[in-house]
């Protein structure tokens, strides 16, 4: 009967552990998952808004390099930095006049 005894308080202290030590895991991949996704958040924000930033910075470079040599490669490629940066951006639209830029000179990510 003492065996039976002992056998049961021991069964009983591992399931214990085992409960306790799930428990401790189940926070451990809850704060591991949490980390994740606020790093993929920040990630994302970060590229959004330097896409953001050098399509407004490159619009200024191609309307100096227009206004002093139109129709050429420098300006072209310009236009194709633009172009291409725009059609990865997501979530809030441009702004209106950068909208109108795109609709104006860019197609499917290139410069028409």
């Amino acid at each position: 009967m003492g065996k039976l005894i002992g056998a049961g308080l021991l069964a009983v202290v591992v399931l214990a552990g085992l409960i306790f030590g799930g428990w401790q895991a189940g926070w451990w991949f809850k704060t591991q998952n949490t980390n994740r996704q606020a790093h993929l958040y920040r990630h994302s924000y970060e590229n959004q808004q330097t896409l953001r930033d050098q399509i407004t910075s490159k619009i200024g470079d191609y309307e100096q390099v227009h206004a002093t040599a139109p129709d050429s490669a420098w300006e072209r490629g310009i236009l194709n930095i633009i172009c291409a940066d725009a059609d990865k951006v997501t979530g809030d639209a441009l702004p209106a006049d950068q909208q109108q830029f795109m609709a104006d000179n860019c197609a499917y990510g290139e410069a028409r």
